[in-house]
C-alpha cells in the first residue's frame, strides 16, 4: 500500500521537530569560532599529528581577511607555500600574514602549481562553488571558509558531483569547516 505524504504534514512535523530541538538544545559555538583569550600564543594551540606537512595554497584576503584567520600558517602540519588575491595589495598582505614568499595573481594560476596539495578558498561566498570545482579539477584537496555552495542548489549539486567523482579516484576532496563537511580522505603526496 502506498502512503501519501502531504506538504502540510511535512511542515507540521518539521515545525514540531524544530520546536522540540530548540527547547532542549544548548547553544554551542561553531567549532573553531569559540571565544578565546586575545593574549594566547596561537602557535601553542596546535599539536602536530605527524612529521609530515601538507603544502597549502590560500586564495582570498578580502573584507573578512578569512585567508589568514583560520591560522593555517601556524599549524605544525601545514606549510603555506603560496597565496593569491586578485588585488595585489591584498595578496601582498596575505603573503605577509602567512609568512609566504610565493604569490599568484589568481586562483587559476595558483592551482597549476604542482607543489600545492590543498587549497583553502576564502574568496567571496557566491564564487566558492566555481573556485572549489576548479581546485578539484586540478586534483587538489580544497577547503572552503564558508558553506561551499551559497544560494544555488545547482551549484551545490555540481560541487557534490565533482567531489564524489574525484574522491573515488583519490584525486582530491572537499572540506568545509563551517558547514560540517570534512575531508573524505587524508591528503597524500602526489604520485
Amino acid at each position: 500500500m502506498r502512503q501519501t505524504f502531504s506538504r502540510r504534514a511535512f511542515l507540521g512535523g518539521a515545525i514540531a521537530g524544530v520546536g522540540m530541538a530548540a527547547a532542549g538544545a544548548e547553544e554551542k559555538p561553531i567549532q573553531g569560532f569559540e571565544d578565546t583569550q586575545t593574549n594566547v600564543n596561537k602557535s601553542q594551540a596546535w599539536q602536530p599529528i605527524s612529521d609530515r606537512k601538507v603544502r597549502v595554497g590560500i586564495v582570498g584576503y578580502g573584507v573578512c581577511k578569512f585567508g589568514a584567520a583560520f591560522d593555517f600558517q601556524n599549524h605544525p602540519n601545514v606549510e603555506v607555500i603560496a597565496v593569491s588575491d586578485l588585488i595585489p595589495e591584498r595578496c601582498a598582505e596575505l603573503a605577509k600574514q602567512c609568512r609566504c614568499a610565493m604569490t599568484y595573481p589568481s586562483l587559476e594560476e595558483l592551482v597549476k602549481d604542482p607543489a600545492i596539495e590543498a587549497v583553502f578558498v576564502a574568496t567571496d561566498a557566491p564564487s566558492h562553488p566555481r573556485h572549489c570545482m576548479d581546485v578539484l579539477k586540478h586534483g587538489k584537496h580544497v577547503a572552503s571558509a564558508v558553506p561551499a555552495a551559497f544560494g544555488s542548489l545547482e551549484d551545490a549539486d555540481a560541487l557534490t558531483t565533482w567531489n564524489s567523482r574525484l574522491t573515488r579516484t583519490k584525486a582530491g576532496g572537499l572540506a568545509c569547516p563551517r558547514s560540517g563537511i570534512r575531508p573524505t580522505r587524508t591528503p597524500t603526496t602526489p604520485a
